[in-house]
């Protein structure tokens, strides 16, 4: 009976051991990364992410691809679009008094270039889908291509990631249903809504949120906390922790800090499907 019981004993600390090790293995082939571009992108959404990926591809063997509806530069200024209401039921409208068209001609307008289409995109690992003004347009001219990239590349990717109201391409492409996920604070009514994708379990109170292989994060600098906590995960803590030093950035730790759930009013009448439970505020101000 002793006997068993140290074989018992012994096999569950094997077990264990075996678990530990295989936790702390590291990605050591190479990784082929995708960012997705449109007019209107927020570049932060997108360089926040990319400093990072820029530092770890020095000791990586990374690749980046940067893919739009056509190669060439992509204006971070944003089209005209129709104006779209950001308030939360029963609250101020955010959107332009009396409705109409939204132009932006006086904001400054970066371009960054792509080096592939949706349809020539090379065999990628991770994509990353940013957001920014420019997904009123898209979503609002009822355009799929990038929801169409996305579901012909979710077979074959290891992840999936957003940042901001990048969220909504996902969700608009089914991969965000069944799955946990968070977007922008400011943006959250409209990203949220159900015609743009049900079966999801939003979380307003989150700086990103892991569901599997999908990471979402809440609005623009918070991308760069989640892509810290995604390099960690794929590679381990040895060079990200060094190149948190070298660039003088904190990265937030915790994934459930979000202060702007409060200042954005984003709380549980807007899921009134979800109980109230640690995380989800209720009433503000």
């Amino acid at each position: 009976m002793r006997f068993q019981s140290f074989l018992s004993v012994s096999s569950l600390g094997a077990l264990l051991l075996a678990t530990l090790t295989a936790a702390q293995t590291y990605r050591t082939k190479p990784l082929s990364f995708g960012m997705v571009l449109f007019p209107g992108f927020t570049p932060l959404d997108v360089y926040g992410p990319l400093e990072i990926l820029f530092q770890m591809s020095e000791p990586y063997n990374i690749t980046l691809s940067t893919i739009s509806f056509k190669e060439g530069p992509v204006p971070a200024r944003s089209p005209p679009h129709k104006a779209v209401d950001l308030g939360p039921p029963g609250m101020p409208s955010n959107s332009t008094p009396g409705g109409g068209m939204r132009e932006h001609s006086r904001q400054i307008s970066p371009e960054t270039i792509a080096t592939h289409t949706f349809a020539n995109a090379p065999k990628l690992d991770v994509i990353l889908v940013p957001g920014g003004i420019g997904s009123f347009v898209v979503v609002g001219e009822n355009n799929m291509e990038i929801e169409n990239f996305l579901n012909e590349r979710s077979g074959e990717v290891e992840y999936l990631l957003s940042v901001c109201s990048g969220a909504v391409n996902l969700a608009r492409a089914g991969l965000l249903k069944g799955r946990k996920a968070t977007t922008n604070k400011k943006a959250w009514s409209w990203v949220t809504k159900p015609e743009h994708g049900e079966g999801i379990e939003w979380v307003p109170s989150a700086r990103w949120v892991q569901d599997g292989n999908v990471w979402t994060s809440s609005g623009v600098s918070a991308g760069i906390d989640m892509m810290y906590a995604f390099m960690k995960h794929v590679y381990g803590p040895s060079k990200i922790d060094d190149i948190m030093n070298r660039i003088e950035y904190v990265p937030h730790l915790d994934s459930r800090w979000d202060p702007f759930s409060v200042i954005q009013k984003v709380c549980c009448r807007l899921c009134p499907s979800r109980p109230k439970e640690r995380g989800w505020y209720g009433e503000v101000g």
